[in-house]
């Protein structure tokens, strides 16, 4: 029996994992999550590659979609991660989940394949990983801007710290016209 909590969220597909921690005057010891029990749930993730980006305080990163499955922790600092199911045919194309993850929070979220992914950096710094089931390849990504009005976010930081690729993506009107048609 596993003490992991595979929980579903409001977009198909998206779980919240939380797995137990163990602390004793020393500090604590968790395993952030076991691959196999997603394969129990049919589930294939196989990982390919590690991600590790450190965040300073007011950085919005994404919103990013990619054609890969992602595996999000964050272990350090606080972040407001934000899902968007991207997916043309989803009943749910067009919705996001808001999560405060982090030092406070350390469940992990697996993002299916097409869902775009962001987080706002809340604490002084942030640390944010996650594992994905293919390798990064140049030109296989696509981003939504992040205060698209169609996606109505509520960001806990109004103004923060973009990349100017971040700032210049297109809306969800832009990147899916036949949805609003």
């Amino acid at each position: 029996m596993s003490d992991q909590t595979i929980a579903t969220t409001t977009l198909d597909g998206v779980l919240k994992i939380e797995r137990p921690t163990f602390s004793d005057d020393r500090g604590f010891f968790r395993e952030p999550v076991r691959i196999k029990e997603l394969g129990k749930l049919g589930i294939s993730f196989n990982v390919a590659q590690m991600n590790h980006a450190k965040s300073i305080q007011k950085t919005l990163r994404g919103i990013h979609s990619a054609p890969w499955n992602k595996l999000i922790y964050v272990p350090n600092g606080a972040v407001q991660a934000v899902i968007v199911d991207l997916r043309i045919q989803s009943h749910t194309f067009g919705r996001h989940e808001s999560f405060l993850l982090g030092t406070d929070n350390l469940s992990s979220i697996f993002i299916p394949k097409g869902f775009g992914n962001s987080y706002l950096a809340l604490s002084e710094s942030a640390d944010y990983v996650y594992l994905t089931d293919q390798e990064w390849e140049p030109n296989k990504e696509t981003g939504i801007v992040w205060n698209d009005t169609d996606l109505n976010i509520d960001w806990i930081i109004k103004e923060p710290k973009l990349s100017e690729k971040d700032d210049k993506n297109q809306t969800l009107r832009e990147a899916f016209p036949d949805k609003f048609s």
